[in-house]
């Protein structure tokens, strides 16, 4: 990775980066620049060799900077990424400040990803409707975040300032927030939504969110009703929510399926083909690809694209395949006979892929009774369809503190949860009138996040604050109270900026 600091006075940085990359096959954590060598000097360009998952070809970059240190701003130029096995190159271009004073005034920005000249995401704005809730002391006080998650990845954090009413989020009141200029998250599937819990009456009662996609003229609506309070209803500040018009899925409305077929060398064809394809909810209508002198398909070893617009049928199990003989055409007493290897088929709207490894040699028919049915060999869920069918879980977490002298700590103990499924976000883990995390404790929490899937990950962080912060942590335990499985994640480490590598944060992964 290049990274490129502009000609401008004062265009170099002291401050920490951090770096989060998205791509077709998933995204990475955030991980911050190593800034050592005089890195991010002005006019500058500086050269990192780092190992991520393999989530190419990439689509965006979001670069944060902490606004720390006596150079607190910076203008970021243009990164490059190149990828070291296949010389594979991606281009992010920026060029303006990331600065609380100068040019767009944020310590964030996302860049498009542009490969041979292309960029690789579509750009939009969203507006969101926020109603706050018609019941007493439904309003609060706070200062309210958002993300939004999509297939396309999240938006990062979203404060929601400035509103049409100038006293925001008052009972029963709607409230509206223009976010111009951002990368399209394509079909939205989930929303976090939290406050900091700041202001006389902080407490709040959310009745839903909408977020429209200006490009796409469609609006997701998240339905909340619940408090976000830390004196009202389980205590929680942060709150998760699908998004509720993926209930559409139910519903027998148009789609778009694109169908791949790769013909094998066992036999092409310059006949037709038919497919019909079997859902859970609907059987579709026969599609026919005809062959032409002028548009030929089905050559041998060769992959053939095409779009079939349908009703919604569910989720996909099987098809129907045929081979048919174009009218007034001859067929020879030998048999004809047409070797389609694979067919992949790919719900556009949501994203969902279909695999049939069929590997067979279908004849030539003139009649459409002659037929092959294939089951489906894989399925492969997008993310947005697999989080929009997801509900909320109660997990408990038991934090096992150490029984060395000192283990026990003063400080803000905070937590984040990553599963298959996503994460919880951060959150902290506080209960009134306790005195928690003392020498040889256990301590017990329960969470509220849609359902997570498989546990892969324990992020447990402290801030630092209190007489004694440093903290000896045995294990975390979390267990999903509505499957009761339980997953362990064994620590036994100090997070003391005084003891062993000085770090006050640590990911802990499941023990065997």
């Amino acid at each position: 990775m290049t990274v490129w600091t502009g000609d401008v006075v004062g265009g170099g940085t002291d401050s920490n980066i951090f770096m989060t990359l998205y791509g077709i096959n998933g995204s990475t954590e955030e991980m911050q620049l190593d800034k050592k060598k005089a890195r991010f000097e002005r006019e500058q360009n500086d050269t990192f060799i780092m190992e991520i998952l393999d989530i190419a070809p990439f689509t965006k970059m979001r670069i944060r900077i902490d606004g720390l240190g006596s150079r607190p701003e910076w203008f970021l130029e243009r990164i490059l990424l190149k990828n070291m096995n296949t010389g594979d190159l991606t281009m992010f271009y920026y060029g303006d400040w990331l600065s609380q004073r100068k040019g767009k005034k944020t310590l964030v920005c996302e860049m498009c990803a542009v490969i041979d000249e292309e960029e690789m995401m579509e750009w939009t704005s969203y507006t969101v409707a926020v109603k706050t809730s018609d019941i007493l002391g439904a309003g609060t006080d706070a200062n309210v975040f958002i993300i939004i998650f999509g297939e396309n990845g999240d938006s990062g954090t979203l404060a929601l300032k400035q509103s049409a009413n100038w006293n925001k989020f008052e009972r029963n009141n709607t409230d509206t927030f223009n976010f111009p200029d951002m990368l399209s998250l394509g079909h939205l599937c989930k929303l976090r939504v939290w406050h900091d819990n700041k202001g006389i009456f902080p407490g709040w009662h959310l009745s839903y969110v909408d977020v429209k996609d200006n490009s796409r003229d469609e609006t997701f609506r998240f339905q909340c009703d619940c408090w976000l309070s830390k004196s009202e209803g389980d205590g929680q500040t942060v709150r998760d929510f699908a998004c509720a018009n993926n209930k559409i899925n139910d519903e027998l409305e148009e789609t778009t399926y694109e169908i791949v077929i790769e013909t094998g060398n066992g036999g092409e064809t310059r006949e037709n083909v038919w497919l019909i394809l079997e859902g859970r909810k609907n059987r579709s209508k026969e599609f026919l690809v005809e062959n032409s002198s002028r548009q030929r398909a089905f050559r041998k070893g060769t992959t053939d694209t095409f779009e079939f617009d349908s009703v919604y049928l569910g989720d996909i199990a099987s098809l129907c395949v045929g081979h048919l003989a174009r009218e007034d055409r001859f067929i020879p007493k030998r048999e004809l006979v047409w070797h389609v290897k694979t067919i992949t088929i790919t719900e556009m709207e949501y994203g969902n892929v279909y695999f049939f490894n069929c590997d067979c040699l279908i004849p030539l028919k003139r009649k459409r009774k002659y037929f092959k049915v294939f089951e489906v060999t894989k399925t492969t869920e997008s993310f947005a369809s697999k989080i929009q069918s997801l509900v909320p879980v109660k997990y408990e977490v038991i934090v096992t503190t150490g029984y060395e002298p000192g283990a026990g700590t003063d400080a803000n103990v905070f937590v984040t949860i990553f599963g298959a499924n996503g994460d919880t976000g951060k959150r902290e883990l506080k209960q009134k009138m306790r005195n928690l995390f003392e020498r040889g404790s256990t301590d017990r929490f329960f969470l509220e996040t849609l359902e997570l899937g498989e546990l892969r990950k324990v992020r447990l962080e402290h801030d630092s604050s209190g007489y004694c912060a440093g903290w000896l942590v045995e294990k975390v335990e979390v267990t999903n109270t509505s499957t009761g499985v339980a997953t362990i994640f064994n620590c036994g480490r100090w997070l003391d900026k005084k003891r062993g590598d000085g770090l006050t944060w640590r990911d802990l992964f499941p023990s065997v």
